[in-house]
């Protein structure tokens, strides 16, 4: 397995952890996006999903066009990339046929799995990776960079992006 030029800030696995484990205790999945500088494989925002244009249920968790257009526009304009997305499940990690198929199917995006929704491990090795090529491949995790303390964290949502 390939490791992908991505290192994730450990604060920025706690971030979405809070926020998978307040959801995950309801019931229902969530997720957010990691987003970085180009050519910079340092995460540097954390973007969590509001609830404008965000569905959660038990199984389902899903961005719709006009949340990831606010979003994406939101990281054009401050020179940033969208590099992963991470969302939970109630138990196992895998890539269900709906993350598969709905998912970013962009080359080189990274998507990521967390278990174990109302108590999810914060160390984003113990998640599971996969990066699209022509099609999603398994990868190791990225390095974890716990020496960095402080990453910016947005919500958005179809309403736009404000400071989380």
């Amino acid at each position: 397995m390939s490791q992908p030029n991505l290192i994730v800030p450990a604060s920025a696995s706690i971030r979405l952890c809070a926020d998978i484990r307040r959801y995950g205790q309801a019931g229902v999945e969530t997720g957010g996006l990691l987003l970085a500088k180009a050519g910079d494989p340092r995460v540097s925002v954390v973007a969590v999903a509001g609830t404008t244009g965000i569905v959660r249920r038990y199984g389902l968790f899903i961005i719709t066009r006009h949340a990831f257009d606010t979003i994406f526009t939101w990281a054009e304009d401050h020179q940033l990339q969208v590099r992963a997305m991470v969302h939970s499940h109630a138990e196992e990690a895998f890539l269900s046929r709906t993350d598969r198929e709905g998912g970013l199917r962009v080359k080189g995006f990274y998507s990521a799995v967390v278990p174990t929704f109302d108590n999810p491990p914060e160390d984003s090795a113990l998640w599971r990776w996969w990066t699209f090529t022509s099609d999603w491949t398994a990868i190791e995790a990225p390095r974890c960079d716990p020496m960095v303390t402080a990453t910016d964290s947005v919500v958005f949502d179809g309403d736009g992006v404000r400071a989380d």
